[in-house]
């Protein structure tokens, strides 16, 4: 049986393709429109999952949307008009949103596909995300814990799940809205000058600046209860009313005026001194770290109710909430659960396999469910657009540079192309070596936020320097972000602690945060945030050959098998998928090397 899941219209729109348990192909829409978060109707996602399975849309055999749009509708409606008449903006955008596509949305996957209707179908939002997780962990039971902004209703939710029972995923428990820890996290967000639903992460970045004074505030906003449950003050929110940043003056009142977001903060993970910063923007780090710390007890509650609750030693864990590093770190940490499994995707981006995995699960006899793997996009090796260098002249980018970079003289590049993977591996690790920025680029790129090797910005992890030069030149990245270190798992023992080795089925994806041992700061410095921690790719052979075959290159270099990866992308824009997209970047940044597949382009000046 195949089947596609479809996920859009709230952001991180994707499609996904299934067959027989097996993820053929999947990719959020923002991969392809080059816009960050698309949420639009997945058509050019869903054209590439089609053409990389070598299929027709007349051979699916079911189409599988990720919500029940009339159960959403209904949420939308009735929440708005309980704000009324402050929320009258949002229920007009609302009314004329939902009546004109969004609830008929098996109409217009028939409309646009040209596909029966009779064969679309959809699932409950939490479902999908409950589905994702499970179906595609190594699990036969596991308790599932679902925490996002908001689905239909439910915000936080429960499963037990029992592949024995036909694949079975029994709710529990759930939390409805506004009842929402994604939505809180978002709230804080904004307050704090980030964009909602793009920066989360800066939160993350920001609290390890911070101490965590204002807990006590916080818990005014939620009540964290004794038995993992929690409640939250709807009275300091207007999730209602349209506004951006969520927030009512009420909230305003408890901490103080909203972080100006043109204002530059002076926290640098780079500097082991903080140096200038201003008493507003250090009370801002102390909010981070205290609505980072009261997330982290909230899930450590919610992981403890959801053990009690199904009996389960496994835990399979997603929704949006699932992309907090820290928090993660900090459950697995408490060791709750023998073992925890969070999937490369958890987020909206990830819900259309989910959609499509239960779906297959439930309808056929032949779903062999396999492992996840992040990488699902679309493969470029034999694409005409690697070799488009040849018909490209320097001046034509010149006049392109990135906003602050300049050129002592005019632009040139050369290349080569490998026959040999040995010599392309020794040729990249003396660029590494000489303190040089290389860009990544091969196979099918990665599913979700997070470049494992195949888009990858890539430099020494001991160089402090070429990190801020990266940061500046070519990422456009705020200072106080760190960045993420990818190491084999040979090598690994040097720099982390035994029990933080051993757990790599959360460390294979850049899922926690890891401390590293302190003899060994200088060592991973420019991968290293102030608080000693770092987030690891642990990298075995099986997961990345190439990659992993180019850490230990570097290490025979420099005797540490890692390097600095970040994602290949400009600040703004998506993770890379295409080679034209790898050109531009290269071109007009200060990005040294580039790697596409077989071919070595540098720039020399």
């Amino acid at each position: 049986m195949k089947v596609l899941g479809i996920s859009c219209y709230y952001h991180d729109a994707s499609a996904a393709l299934v067959e027989n348990g097996q993820v053929l192909a999947a990719a959020a829409e923002e991969r392809f429109s080059l816009q960050k978060h698309d949420p639009n109707f997945p058509k050019l996602a869903i054209e590439f999952c089609l053409n990389q399975a070598g299929i027709s849309k007349d051979q699916i055999d079911a189409i599988v949307f990720y919500e029940e749009p009339a159960e959403k509708f209904t949420r939308v409606i009735a929440s708005s008009i309980s704000g009324f008449p402050f929320s009258s903006s949002m229920f007009t955008r609302s009314i004329k949103s939902w009546l004109g596509s969004k609830l008929w949305i098996k109409n217009e996957i028939a409309k646009r596909l040209d596909f029966p209707i009779e064969k679309i179908h959809s699932i409950s939002h939490h479902l999908s995300h409950a589905s994702h997780a499970f179906l595609g962990s190594p699990f036969n039971k596991s308790a599932v814990l679902i925490v996002d902004a908001v689905g239909e209703w439910s915000c936080t939710s429960i499963f037990y799940g029992d592949r024995d029972l036909d694949n079975k995923l029994e709710l529990i428990e759930s939390y409805a809205y506004p009842h929402s820890l994604g939505l809180l996290f978002s709230a804080f967000t904004g307050f704090l000058g980030f964009r909602v639903n793009d920066q989360e992460c800066n939160i993350m970045a920001l609290a390890s600046f911070g101490k965590p004074k204002y807990v006590d505030e916080i818990k005014k906003v939620i009540q964290l209860n004794e038995d993992g449950s929690y409640q939250i003050d709807p009275s300091y929110f207007d999730f209602e009313g349209g506004k951006s940043d969520y927030l009512r003056p009420k909230f305003i009142e408890l901490f103080g005026p909203r972080r100006n977001f043109k204002q530059r903060m002076n926290f640098d993970c780079l500097s082991d001194v903080a140096e200038n910063v201003a008493d507003e923007d250090q009370r801002y780090a102390d909010i981070a770290a205290s609505v980072q710390q009261v997330l982290e007890e909230a899930i450590l509650g919610l992981a403890e109710r959801a053990k009690k609750l199904t009996g389960s030693n496994n835990l399979c864990y997603a929704g949006g909430v699932a992309l907090n590093c820290r928090a993660n770190s900090h459950l697995v940490n408490q060791v709750i659960f023998d073992s925890i499994y969070i999937p490369c995707d958890p987020g909206d981006g990830g819900a259309s396999q989910g959609a499509a995995l239960y779906f297959e699960a439930k309808n056929s006899t032949k779903a062999g469910f396999q492992p996840s793997s992040p990488y699902l996009g679309k493969d470029y090796a034999s694409s005409s657009e690697i070799k488009l260098i040849d018909h490209l002249k320097p001046s034509h980018f010149n006049r392109h540079l990135k906003q602050g970079l300049s050129l002592t003289a005019e632009l040139g590049w050369e290349t080569i192309d490998f026959e040999k993977e040995e010599e392309l591996l020794e040729s990249v690790t003396r660029d590494l070596v000489q303190k040089k920025i290389v860009g990544w680029f091969q196979g099918r790129f990665e599913n979700g936020p997070r470049a494992l090797g195949n888009r990858s910005l890539l430099f020494l992890p001991s160089d402090i320097l070429t990190a801020r030069r990266c940061s500046k030149e070519v990422k456009s990245r705020a200072p106080f972000r760190p960045y993420a270190l990818s190491i084999t798992d040979l090598d690994a023992y040097k720099i982390f602690e035994e029990k933080v080795i051993s757990n790599s089925s959360l460390n294979s994806w850049m899922q926690k945060t890891a401390s590293v041992l302190p003899s060994q700061k200088n060592s991973v410095r420019a991968a290293l945030h102030i608080d000693g921690t770092t987030r690891p790719q642990i990298c075995l052979l099986t997961h990345n050959p190439r990659f992993f075959k180019l850490l230990q290159s570097v290490g025979e270099a420099t005797g540490l098998s890692a390097l600095v990866n970040t994602s290949l992308n400009d600040s703004g824009f998506p993770l890379i998928s295409s080679p034209s997209e790898a050109l531009i970047l290269f071109l007009r940044t200060g990005l040294d090397t580039l790697v596409l597949e077989n071919r070595v382009i540098r720039k020399r000046t």
